[in-house]
């Protein structure tokens, strides 16, 4: 169709264009014309001085060039793309058209001290491996303009002789200020790139590190979330950020942590501390984790509080692994004998009359008879099989230890009299002789029972734990297995001439 020829024609004789650029400078370019249109009388003065030799609009031209091509948008003839883009090709233009300024009103001598500037600019701009580039082209430039100035082919306002000597002097100079600039270019550089190289290491360690970095403010905001966080927890950094600190923090914990988190920041700058918490992860999955606060509030850099969240949820399992083991026997799983005086020790103190506490001594009867006779094996299934029995004949509160081989301990806390602790043995001893039924064959044991009771707080635990051997033993010698030997507030440990404790 016609109109349609037509409406192609004009697209392709006006493409789109994209003016954005250009706009904004509009008000520099008509202040540049302005500026020019002044310069016409001012050259014209000097002329009449006999300080300019050109037609001062010839220069006036040239000034409004020089501004021009200074522009970062204007488009080069090679390859349309901008000056600002091609360092060398905006060195020369720029110095080029200085020097047809310099050339035209017959100052080739101050050449040199006008194109450094020029030089200095690019030199900023572009970096300092371009220095001595700038000073071979401000060289050449005023090479090329006293040559001119010998040979006649251009003016000067100066004498030829006194130009020349004048544009080496400047020149000298030129390469000292040029040198000194690229100098002083090159260490901002050397500090700048050791800045970026620091901060790269240090964002690849944040990003590769399984330590979450937060900064939170003195209301306990986050400013900064390490992008480890989505890794180690699940949550995205920047969800994280404007939050409270303590929404990672399990509503059990939060408490305790914002108290010594307050007590940070009123030890003012520098004050550290170092926490374990319970950290809720994104999908609701609990972990421990180690935090090192630091308050660095007043800080200009900082601003905030800085928490390094480290997991250690494996490391306190295994910590805890290893007491448990060290406090406990391999193949009952009952506290050993450290740990049983532990305990004593603990609850010794808050034995009063009508409360008191009482150790039972245990030790098995006929016991080396089913090792010899079934192996060491059967025996560690008789064991395993007395100590389930013996924990159910004890209450709550009660403690119960394997001491070594077939020998037990029990701590039975709020006692109220003798009678009591004779009530529990005699249902220890009930238990343990019922018959045993094992892959070898069926076996039944007794058992000897020493008890010592203590209504004191006072009483020394390893008084009373021997008392209750001392009395199991005289159970065991006497061969009466169900009997109950019972001993009340032995006195601190002393031997009496038949090696037993003495009683108070």
């Amino acid at each position: 169709m016609p109109g349609e020829r037509g409406s192609r024609a004009r697209t392709l004789l006006t493409p789109d264009l994209d003016l954005s650029p250009v706009l904004p400078r509009i008000p520099k370019a008509i202040g540049a014309v302005a500026a020019a249109g002044a310069a016409i009388p001012a050259f014209s003065w000097l002329k009449d001085a006999g300080l300019v030799v050109g037609p001062p609009v010839t220069l006036a031209l040239l000034l409004l060039l020089i501004f021009v091509c200074s522009g970062e948008t204007v488009q080069t003839m090679l390859g349309g793309g901008r000056i600002g883009n091609r360092p060398l090709l905006r060195l020369v233009v720029a110095s080029g058209v200085l020097a047809a300024l310099c050339w035209t009103a017959g100052w080739s001598a101050f050449l040199p001290a006008t194109a450094v500037l020029v030089g200095v600019i690019h030199i900023q701009r572009s970096g300092s491996w371009i220095w001595p580039i700038v000073g071979g082209v401000v060289t050449t430039f005023a090479v090329l303009g006293e040559l001119g100035v010998a040979l006649g082919l251009l003016p000067t306002v100066v004498a030829p002789e006194h130009s020349h000597i004048a544009a080496l002097v400047m020149l000298g100079l030129a390469w000292l200020g040029i040198a000194s600039v690229g100098t002083s270019v090159a260490e901002r550089e050397r500090s700048q790139n050791a800045l970026a190289r620091a901060e790269a290491r240090l964002r690849a360690l944040m990003e590769s590190s399984t330590d979450v970095l937060t900064v939170s403010n003195s209301l306990g905001l986050l400013t900064y979330v390490s992008p480890a966080v989505e890794r180690a927890m699940g949550y995205a950094p920047d969800a994280l950020v404007g939050s409270p600190l303590l929404n990672l923090v399990d509503a059990d914990y939060r408490t305790d942590v914002q108290n010594i988190l307050a007590d940070v920041i009123r030890q003012g700058t520098g004050a550290r501390a170092r926490l374990d918490v319970l950290v809720v992860h994104a999908s609701l999955e609990r972990r421990w984790y180690e935090w090192t606060v630091h308050n660095l509030l007043h800080d200009p850099l900082v601003e905030g509080f800085v928490v390094d969240q480290r997991d250690v949820t494996e490391r306190l399992l295994h910590s805890e692994a290893l007491a448990h083991a060290a406090a406990h026997d391999d193949l009952t799983g009952l506290a050993n004998r450290g740990e049983l005086m532990r305990r004593l020790a603990a609850c010794l103190p808050e034995a009063t009359p009508g409360a008191g506490v009482a150790v039972l001594f245990i030790d098995l009867d006929r016991f080396k008879e089913v090792n010899d006779t079934y192996g060491h094996a059967a025996g560690d299934s008789l064991l395993t099989v007395i100590s389930e029995r013996l924990k159910g004949c004890l209450r709550a509160h009660d403690h119960l230890a394997r001491l070594g081989g077939d020998e037990f301990c029990a701590i039975l806390t709020e006692v109220n009299d003798g009678a009591e602790v004779t009530t529990i043995v005699n249902r220890l001893a009930a238990a343990v002789q019922q018959p045993v039924v094992l892959r070898t064959g069926t076996v039944q044991v007794g058992v000897s029972v020493g008890a010592a009771l203590a209504t004191d707080g006072r009483c020394d635990p390893a008084a009373l734990f021997a008392a209750s051997d001392a009395a199991m033993y005289q159970v065991k010698n006497r061969r009466r297995r169900n009997d109950v030997l019972l001993r009340t507030d032995p006195a601190p440990s002393r031997r009496g001439s038949d090696g037993e404790p003495t009683g108070r």
